[in-house]
């Protein structure tokens, strides 16, 4: 039965490696721009915007775009949503197999890998960006996911974190610390005399993730930065988005308002996140603690 088995899983992988090769030959035979252009508009039309692709380079394993162009919704008189160069894109045909489900439409199973030489929006801009992944259980409630993930980033750039966590879920999760901290700096909660993060370049992103039964564990998500450093780990439910985080921010000595070390403690749920501080230390710190109890003209 095993051996009837690997056979029946043999003959899947071939076949789905001729059928590559089919698609790739049929690539080659018809015109490359009326193919960027059906392919623009069926993609466009899932994600209700409009797409650009350059040049597209075919392989059995992966496929590279010269660039890609996506607008706002729904078109790009309403702005460009991202634009992108060197897009390198590989996966695992093995993986691809043994993870599609034909009647669900979908595959529950993937590995592989993406680079991106050069990625613009608005509110983000990043060099080298890569990540590389292997995960099983892929479905809509996300509870089977495991697996791992791995990010990096080379220089960047962020602006209006504001505006960009409320246009992106993972920009969310992933800098609701510093936000939430930003608004309590402007309200005189805790004044840690903060940089001014509207415009804040960065020298590299680090991520590695390790997933099981929908449970994100961030081994370690770091920003460095010449105004603010980030370092966050914990876990994170996918299927209920609740949260266990720890958080440390660091500034350098040179800052104006003097170097900044905190550690906060995030939990509640993504949708609500609660942060509390465990440990301050700063020079030159230049408020009260909890300064907002000591100012009675609030209270008015």
């Amino acid at each position: 039965m095993r051996r009837w088995f690997k056979w029946f899983v043999l003959f899947g992988f071939v076949t789905l490696a001729f059928s590559m090769v089919v698609v790739l030959g049929v690539f080659q035979l018809i015109p490359q721009g009326r193919i960027r252009v059906l392919a623009a508009e069926v993609l466009g039309h899932k994600m209700n915007r409009q797409m650009i692709l350059g040049p597209v380079h075919l392989g059995v394993t992966g496929l590279r775009v010269d660039e890609l162009q996506l607008s706002e919704i729904p078109n790009f008189d309403a702005g460009s949503f991202i634009t992108a160069q060197g897009i390198r894109l590989g996966w695992d045909l093995r993986s691809l197999w043994e993870g599609l489900e034909v009647r669900k439409k979908m595959i529950s199973k993937s590995s592989g890998r993406l680079h991106i030489d050069d990625l613009r929006n608005p509110h983000y801009s990043a060099r080298n960006f890569s990540l590389s992944w292997s995960l099983s259980g892929i479905d809509r409630r996300k509870d089977h996911l495991s697996g791992w993930a791995r990010l990096e980033q080379g220089p960047g750039l962020l602006q209006n974190i504001d505006q960009l966590i409320a246009t992106s879920p993972t920009a969310k999760l992933a800098l609701t610390p510093v936000t939430l901290l930003m608004n309590m700096d402007r309200m005189g909660f805790l004044n840690l005399g903060l940089p001014d993060l509207r415009h804040w370049p960065i020298q590299s992103i680090v991520g590695e993730y390790q997933f099981k039964n929908g449970v994100m564990t961030i081994q370690r998500f770091v920003i460095t930065s010449p105004q603010l450093e980030m370092e966050t780990s914990g876990t994170v439910d996918l299927s209920s988005g609740n949260l266990a985080l720890g958080i440390e921010l660091k500034s350098p000595p040179r800052m104006v308002t003097g170097a900044l070390d905190v550690k906060l403690r995030v939990s509640g749920t993504t949708g609500n996140p609660k942060v509390d501080l465990q440990d301050l230390k700063k020079k030159a710190f230049k408020a009260t603690l909890f300064n907002l109890l000591q100012n009675k003209k609030l209270f008015h």
